[in-house]
């Protein structure tokens, strides 16, 4: 899973940052949930996990993120010199922007992937051992979908 863009570099850092704060944000989802909805009280549960889990899918985002930009930068050589002519919708113009597709991908694996190992772990664990398996699943599985996605979508040819 190579990153092949310098992410400090001018033209990244701000991606970078918004990469990073609404990663951020989609864990303190996840802690409210555990502390308010769930009613788990250890801390180390609560804050400590979910910042691991936080680089984690910062990570995957930042895998999905550059395997598109292989993808575009692709595509703009290739068809460097043809008209563009066409209307987009709203939805198509708020999918096409580059940011949205890593964060909605990571959003809809690591919620499908919580609840329900989350759902399954509490037939057989506690409350605060079900979040923790659940939010370790879910980390898991978002990186293995940014590295199939890397791997199958956003590889390069070179002949």
């Amino acid at each position: 899973m190579p990153i092949r863009i310098r992410w400090t570099s001018k033209e990244y850092f701000g991606a970078t940052l918004i990469l990073l704060a609404m990663n951020g944000m989609i864990q303190l989802f996840f802690i409210f949930i555990g502390q308010y909805v769930l009613e788990m009280g250890n801390h180390i549960i609560l804050i400590l996990i979910p910042i691991g889990v936080w680089v984690a899918i910062f990570f995957a985002s930042l895998i999905i993120f550059e395997s598109y930009a292989q993808v575009e930068r692709r595509e703009k050589l290739k068809s460097r010199f043809s008209k563009k002519i066409a209307k987009y919708s709203t939805i198509k113009k708020f999918l096409d922007f580059h940011l949205t597709k890593p964060l909605l991908i990571v959003f809809i694996v690591f919620n499908g992937f919580f609840f329900s190992s989350f759902f399954i772990s509490t037939l057989f664990l506690d409350k605060a051992m079900s979040f923790l398996t659940a939010e370790i699943i879910s980390a898991i599985s978002c990186l293995l979908i940014a590295n199939i996605i890397e791997r199958n979508y956003g590889r390069i040819h070179r002949y």
